[in-house]
């Protein structure tokens, strides 16, 4: 993949677009830019899942796991609502 749009370059942060991805949704119109939108977030809602789980586990203070561990919740209800609104469309989750 592509480095992230914005990054200036270097290696591609989990989740994270690329400059190509983000042209394609710009170009898609109506059902097919919602379906690549919503797989594009889920995509990068898991990679934000992923470091708020390793942030809850690594974190020293009770505040920090706190906000990661809500950050999880958030992110996984979302995507969970993604899904469905893809199914809705007929699309796999990816």
């Amino acid at each position: 993949r592509d480095a992230p749009a914005g990054s200036g370059g270097g290696a591609l942060m989990p989740g994270m677009a690329t400059e190509a991805e983000l042209e394609q949704l710009r170009e898609a119109e109506g059902e097919e830019a919602e379906v690549l939108y919503l797989r594009l977030m889920t995509e990068h809602h898991r990679a934000g899942v992923d470091m708020a789980e390793a942030g809850e586990e690594m974190a020293g203070t009770e505040e920090i796991r706190d906000l990661a561990a809500g950050m999880v919740e958030g992110q996984a209800s979302e995507i969970n609502l993604m899904a469905r609104m893809l199914a809705e469309r007929g699309a796999a989750t990816g």
